[in-house]
Order: C-alpha cells, then structure tokens, then sequence
C-alpha cells in the first residue's frame, strides 16, 4: 500500500478546527504500525501503545456504557474500585453468577 492511501484530509471539519494544510494520518488502522510497535517494545522493553491495561480499561468503558444503556438511566462508576456508585443493581450486572462450587 502506498503512503498516500494511508493519510486522508480531513476536509469534512468546520474551518474552525481544520488544521490548515496539515494532513492526519490513521496510524490506528495499519498492520504494519502494530508490528513496527510490537518490535520497538521487544528492543527496548518497554510497552506497546495498545498494552493490556489500555485495552482493559476500554472494555470496561464500553461495558460500563452498555448496562447504562440497559438500565436505561445515567449511571456514575467508580474505576479505582471498579464498580459503580450507589447503584447495586448496576452492579450485579457487571458479572454473571456462578454455579456451585466455583468460585474466583
């Protein structure tokens, strides 16, 4: 693919917030950034920019939104404990029950 079918111009913005002649590129769609990135991390030890806790606290995000939206009702949440507040129906919906004996 060649470099120019991976920028696009981002015309569709208010001349207010268009950057003037610049050009934004979609660094999130290539496989090709993923690996470059995946093999930097293993050079340097250091983390990917897509590491588990991003991608964790995306999901919890999106799940968070998802029983609001069930519960149809605004919901506050909580990500230092993880839960929401004040609202227990809420959060028996973060996890399903578990059959006897498991347990984690």
């Amino acid at each position: 693919m060649d470099r120019d079918r991976r920028q696009r111009q981002v015309r569709d913005l208010p001349e207010s917030l268009r950057a003037k002649g610049k050009v934004f590129t979609e660094a999130g769609t290539s496989p090709d950034n993923h690996i470059r990135d995946f093999l930097r991390c293993v050079r340097t030890r250091a983390l990917p920019a897509a590491n588990a806790d991003v991608a964790c606290q995306s999901h919890i995000a999106s799940h968070a939104a998802y029983i609001s939206w069930q519960l149809g009702r605004k919901l506050t949440f909580d990500p230092t404990k993880d839960e929401f507040v004040g609202d227990e129906q809420a959060n028996r919906m973060r996890s399903r029950a578990m059959r006897e004996p498991w347990r984690i």
